[in-house]
């Protein structure tokens, strides 16, 4: 049965990155092997009016997203203090060669490029707020994995920076919106395998491009 969490419809939970196993379930509309559960989420876009959007998660993981879940790759234990959890969105679509591009998006404070990324939301899990702030961010909507598949810490913010810990899902697109909330904040670039792992620097994510490329 679906629960409500405010301005939520949740139909279905994600596993999140510690370990807590939920209990697997089919949807009734679908059918496939890819398809899976879906969440309904609106979001303001202009006063009085709403955008809706939703994701999938995967009932059946293809065999390199399982193998990329079994082995996730984690930055190594804080040593002191603690941080703020933050979970994001390692997004890509296949060409018609079946040759994985992923998507780049702008940083706020900065010219470099990012993941889609933010701090949890009480009302989601990880792997839904991942899809939440890919769609915010790039305007994309797709499946998202239902296990992390990486971790990594970074310092966020000024004057005073913030110790981040971010839970990286992968999320696979079929669908790129024409309009999205932070479309005149920031850029978009897809790009192959090879140049994302240049251009984001982060060791864990320039990693798990690698491993994406090789799918």
């Amino acid at each position: 049965m679906a629960k409500k969490h405010g301005n939520v419809l949740q139909f279905a939970e994600f596993r999140e990155p510690h370990g807590v196993d939920h209990e697997d379930s089919l949807s009734d509309e679908e059918g496939d092997a890819n398809s899976g559960l879906k969440t309904f989420i609106r979001t303001p876009r202009h006063p009085g009016h709403t955008v809706r959007w939703t994701f999938r998660g995967w009932t059946t993981p293809s065999p390199f997203l399982s193998k990329m879940m079994r082995t996730p790759i984690t930055a190594p234990p804080v040593m002191r203090g603690t941080a703020m959890l933050e979970s994001g969105a390692l997004a890509y679509r296949r060409l018609k060669n079946g040759k994985p591009l992923i998507l780049l998006v702008s940083k706020k404070r900065s010219k470099k490029w990012g993941i889609p990324k933010g701090k949890l939301n009480a009302s989601l899990s990880f792997g839904e707020t991942a899809a939440k702030e890919a769609f915010e961010e790039a305007g994309v909507i797709g499946r998202v994995s239902p296990n992390s598949i990486g971790m990594f810490r970074a310092k966020k913010g000024t004057p005073i920076p913030k110790n981040i810990e971010v839970w990286v899902y992968l999320l696979e697109v079929d669908e790129t919106l024409s309009n999205w909330p932070e479309k005149e904040k920031r850029k978009t670039r897809w790009v192959s395998c090879k140049v994302a792992a240049r251009e984001l620097r982060e060791p864990v994510l320039t990693h798990l491009c690698r491993r994406l490329a090789q799918s």
